[in-house]
C-alpha cells in the first residue's frame, strides 16, 4: 500500500509539530511507501521507503507560489497512491479533492479541534472518513467521523524512575495563547498562599506564544505574575522542544491544563503517560481520570478558586500517593491513546 500524505511541518525540533515526524515514521512501518508533501520541511530522519518534499514555506514562496508548488506535486505524486492520508489542513483535502475524484482515490482528514469552519464542513463532504482523538474533539456530528484516540508514543513518555524533588512543582504546559488559561493557574498560585497556609511549592508556565500574529499574552501573563507578587514562585520557561517535553514532565509534581471542552489536547495525555496527575478543566477527560474526576476536574477553566482548592488537597497527599494515581492514569492513557494503535487503526480506516 502506497500513502500519500500532506501535512504542516515535518520537523522534529518544532514544539508544536514535532509529533508529526513520530507519526510518519510509525505509519510507515505499516504501508509499502510513505509519500510526504508538507507545506514546511525542517530536519527529519525517516526509514527509506518515506519521501519527504516541501511547497517551500521555509523558503518563503508566496501563498500563490506555494499553492502551485502543491498543485505539481500532487499531479506527479497522487496518480501512484493507493490512498491520500491530510493531517488537519482541511483545505488541503479540497486541494486534492478534484485529482483524488479523476483517480478514484480515497481521501482521510485527520481533525482534532473545535474550529468549525466552512472548509472544514466541505471537506468532510468529499472525504471518505474523517478520524480524530476522541469524540468531543470534532465540531460536527458527521457518519464519517471515527474516534481512534490521540496516537502519543508510550515508550517516549513514561514515568520517571524517582519522584520530583521538592519543592513540588506544578506545570502548564501549552502554548502561550488565552485559550489554554494559564493565569488561572497563577491566580489559583496566589490563592495557595493567601488562603491555603501558603504551601511550598513553583509554579512552572512552559510554551512558546504563536507565530505569525499580534500576541500580547506573554505579556498579560507576566503582569499577572507582577501584580499578584509572585515573581518569586511562577516562572515562565517559554517553548520547549519535542525531545525535551518528556524531561520537562520528570521534573513535575502535579500538572494544569485549562483547554476548554473541543480541546481534546495530548498535552494532557502526555502527561498522564508520566505518571503526573493532572488538573483540566474539559469534562471529556473524566473516562480517564474515573474515580479520579472529582479530585482532577474542574467545571471551568476561569475558575482560579476551585483549582486552588483542588492543588491544595493533591498538594497535601504524600508524594507516594500522587506518584500512585499517576500510574493508574497512565495504564488508562497509554490503553486508550497509544501511536501504535492509533495506526493500526487509521490504516484499516484508509482501507475500508
Amino acid at each position: 500500500m502506497r500513502i500519500l500524505m500532506l501535512t504542516q511541518k515535518v520537523d522534529f525540533n518544532d514544539d508544536v509539530l514535532g509529533f508529526t515526524h513520530e507519526w510518519i515514521a510509525t505509519l510507515a512501518a505499516r504501508v509499502t511507501a510513505l509519500d510526504v508533501i508538507a507545506l514546511e520541511v525542517g530536519d527529519y530522519n525517516l526509514p527509506p521507503n518515506v519521501t519527504v518534499e516541501s511547497m517551500g514555506k521555509e523558503l518563503h514562496r508566496s501563498r500563490p507560489g506555494l499553492l502551485a508548488t502543491l498543485y505539481r506535486k500532487l499531479a506527479r505524486k497522487l496518480p501512484h497512491a493507493d490512498a491520500i492520508f491530510v493531517h488537519m489542513v482541511p483545505r488541503y483535502v479540497l486541494t486534492a479533492a478534484p485529482l483524488a475524484a479523476l483517480y478514484r482515490k480515497p481521501i482521510t482528514l485527520w481533525f482534532t479541534h473545535r474550529s468549525n469552519s466552512r472548509e472544514l464542513r466541505l471537506a468532510t463532504r468529499v472525504v471518505h472518513a474523517v478520524a480524530t482523538a476522541h469524540e468531543s474533539s470534532f465540531p460536527f456530528y458527521s457518519p464519517k467521523v471515527h474516534a481512534l484516540g490521540h496516537g502519543i508514543n508510550t515508550t517516549a513518555f513514561y514515568p520517571a524512575d524517582d519522584l520530583p524533588a521538592d519543592p513540588p512543582m506544578i506545570l502548564s504546559l501549552a502554548r502561550l495563547s488565552p485559550i489554554k488559561r494559564h493565569e488561572t493557574l497563577i491566580r489559583a498560585a496566589a490563592l495557595l498562599r493567601d488562603k491555603y497556609g501558603d504551601p511550598p511549592l513553583r509554579i512552572v508556565i512552559a510554551g512558546g506564544a504563536p507565530t505569525g500574529q499580534q500576541n500580547d499574552y506573554p505579556e498579560f501573563l507576566r503582569s499577572e505574575i507582577e501584580r499578584l507578587q509572585l515573581g518569586d514562585r511562577v516562572t515562565l520557561w517559554g517553548a520547549v522542544p519535542a525531545g525535551a517535553v518528556q524531561g520537562v514532565l520528570h521534573q513535575a509534581s502535579l500538572a494544569f491544563n485549562g483547554s476548554p471542552p473541543g480541546l481534546f489536547d495530548k498535552a494532557v495525555l502526555e502527561a498522564m503517560l508520566c505518571a503526573v496527575p493532572t488538573v483540566v478543566s474539559n469534562a471529556a477527560f473524566n473516562d480517564l481520570l474515573g474515580d479520579y474526576s472529582d479530585r482532577l476536574c474542574i467545571a471551568d477553566g476561569d475558575d482560579a478558586r476551585a483549582l486552588a482548592e483542588k492543588l491544595n488537597g493533591l498538594l497535601r497527599l504524600p508524594a507516594e500517593a500522587r506518584r500512585a494515581i499517576g500510574l493508574v492514569l497512565r495504564d488508562r492513557t497509554a490503553a486508550a491513546h497509544s501511536l501504535d494503535n492509533l495506526m493500526d487503526k487509521l490504516v484499516a480506516l484508509m482501507t475500508s
